[in-house]
């Protein structure tokens, strides 16, 4: 928020949003992100400036204390025609090269095991522990410069999560990608995402907060509306969906923005047919949307998710503290099955709305 009370960009308030999300132990996302298959962080993160359209991301990048700043850097570098000996700037990349062009950029890196919070471990721990496949007296491993009581299982276990694969369809990753959308004085809109993947993912698996139009959208370059989204969820599906770009989309041209959310969100992801093979109760989603008239001056902020629980928070500069909703689905509702839509309205003043929230889905159902 200090950010857009000193006349800061739409573009850097969500990226700094987004970082302090990163910093926090209690998020998927940088610090304290989910472990691969192979017990190591591995992230990914992207922005979008409503007015250029210009968009940056990395995917499976390890190594990299906050990556949406990275993305941010990368997005940054779409407004130069070209690189030496004439290259194309690139907007997306992964694993071992998004880490080189970040040491590069003087961009913080750091060992991938120091971003490992001690939280994540325990619980991922417990989690291993508690599932029938895995045998209570297999051998226990420990990832090097972590606290030795701190347990992740390697490579040596896989074969019994294989098993587990064979036993069940259940999504049992917690869900919690962040993000934020803005938008600032100048009536601009950004919009930014980073998440730690699903738990125990395969090394170098990229999800929706990676892949341009499925983890955020902003635009407002029609003179008309300006529009900001960000998804949370599953990211295999939200990807199939292309659900950011999608929702922002309808909401664009809807006359209700709630019911125009709601549609979307319940034809072209609940009942997508690119997700017509996925049990029901695995269609696990969550966006943020602002949508602003740019004639009236007048926008809601939205949200909507098929999850059990979603927590979102916003405020304007006028604010001296964030507004929070934890948002639930009404009792007897299967997760996956329906959606839930909310939204507030605002009024744009010459110091306009910023709109920042942390999307954490809870799963525990």
């Amino acid at each position: 928020m200090l950010v857009l009370k000193k006349g800061g960009t739409a573009l850097e308030a969500v990226m700094i949003a987004t970082a302090t999300l990163e910093d926090s132990p209690l998020t998927n996302a940088g610090y304290g992100s989910t472990l691969t298959w192979d017990g190591k962080v591995e992230c990914d993160a992207s922005v979008m400036d409503g007015r250029t359209l210009q968009y940056g991301a990395v995917g499976a990048v390890s190594g990299v204390k906050n990556p949406v700043k990275l993305a941010h850097h990368l997005c940054f570098k779409q407004n130069s025609p070209t690189l030496a000996l004439g290259r194309v700037p690139p907007c997306l990349l992964v694993g071992s090269g998004a880490r080189k062009w970040a040491k590069r950029a003087g961009i913080q890196t750091a060992p991938s095991h120091s971003l490992v919070s001690e939280r994540l471990n325990i619980e991922a721990f417990s989690w291993r522990q508690s599932e029938k496949p895995f045998s209570k007296n297999r051998p226990q491993y420990t990832q090097p410069g972590l606290h030795p009581e701190l347990l992740v299982f390697s490579s040596l276990v896989q074969n019994e999560i294989s098993a587990l694969d064979l036993l069940t369809t259940e999504i049992v990753s917690p869900l919690d990608t962040v993000g934020a959308v803005s938008m600032d004085s100048e009536g601009n809109v950004a919009s930014a995402c980073s998440s730690g993947g699903i738990a125990l993912k395969h090394s170098g698996r990229v999800g929706q907060a990676g892949v341009y139009g499925c983890g955020c959208w902003a635009e407002n370059t029609d003179g008309q509306s300006a529009i900001a989204a960000c998804t949370s969820g599953c990211g295999e599906y939200l990807v199939k969906t292309c659900l950011a770009r999608e929702v922002s989309q309808d909401i664009k041209v809807a006359s209700c923005c709630i019911t125009g959310l709601h549609n979307t969100m319940t034809n072209k992801f609940v009942n997508s047919p690119f997700l017509r093979n996925v049990p029901l109760d695995n269609r696990l989603g969550g966006v943020i949307v602002l949508k602003c008239s740019q004639d009236e001056s007048t926008g809601e902020f939205l949200w909507a998710h098929s999850t059990s629980t979603m927590m979102v928070s916003y405020m304007s500069i006028a604010d001296r503290k964030p507004k929070i909703s934890l948002s639930m689905l009404p009792k007897g509702i299967a997760p996956g099955s329906q959606v839930i839509v909310e939204a507030v309205p605002f009024k744009r003043r010459l110091a306009t709305m910023d709109c920042q929230t942390i999307n954490y889905v809870d799963l525990t159902l």
